[in-house]
């Protein structure tokens, strides 16, 4: 019988998160606000903390199950879906993910086999295309430009003319990262 080994992951290229880390560590001058990861030094708000203080002792708080996440939580999150977007959604429709990015990786998982494309804009937030490869995706760039006057728009032709038959999955964020910049009742 074959060994078990387990997968690779070399293809993944890296983000640069802790090169950049270390460069703004040891730059001279005025401390950098790094928000890569959210690295800073500002305390959490006091009502957090109490709230995060009282759910460390209800049971309820204290649990990964349902995986889906809580039902509450997923009919509010529904309601407020469904409100924004004019899309009827119920708690059915919905999962309650432990963050945004793991919350993309499932989809991405879900959806995109080895070799399929996967729209993005360019730019885009580096984290996102190595989520997109771990599932094995390929990204596919389409241009967001930065307007006179400090706006950002998606070009909609460039989208319109990357569609094609290995394009599985658009992974367009309003607003996006890195840029702010989001998209309009057109987009």
């Amino acid at each position: 019988m074959p060994r078990y080994r387990p997968a690779r992951l070399e293809h993944i290229a890296g983000i640069g998160v802790d090169r950049m880390g270390a460069i703004a560590d040891d730059a001279d001058g005025p401390p950098f606000l790094r928000l890569e990861n959210l690295d800073v030094d500002i305390p959490p708000d006091p009502e957090a903390i109490a709230r995060t203080v009282r759910a460390a002792s209800e049971d309820a708080d204290n649990s990964y199950l349902p995986f889906v996440g809580q039902s509450r939580l997923r009919e509010v999150a529904a309601r407020h879906v469904s409100a924004l977007s004019g899309v009827a959604y119920n708690a059915r429709n919905c999962v309650i993910s432990a963050s945004g990015l793991s919350g993309i990786l499932n989809a991405l998982l879900a959806t995109v086999e080895v070799g399929d494309e996967v729209l993005v804009t360019d730019p885009t937030y580096a984290g996102l295309l190595n989520r997109i490869r771990l599932a094995g995706g390929t990204p596919k760039y389409v241009p967001f430009h930065f307007m006179p006057g400090g706006e950002w728009k998606l070009d909609r032709n460039a989208l319109q003319t990357a569609i094609g038959p290995r394009v599985r999955v658009m992974l367009l964020m309003s607003p996006s990262m890195p840029t702010g910049g989001y998209f309009d009742e057109d987009d």
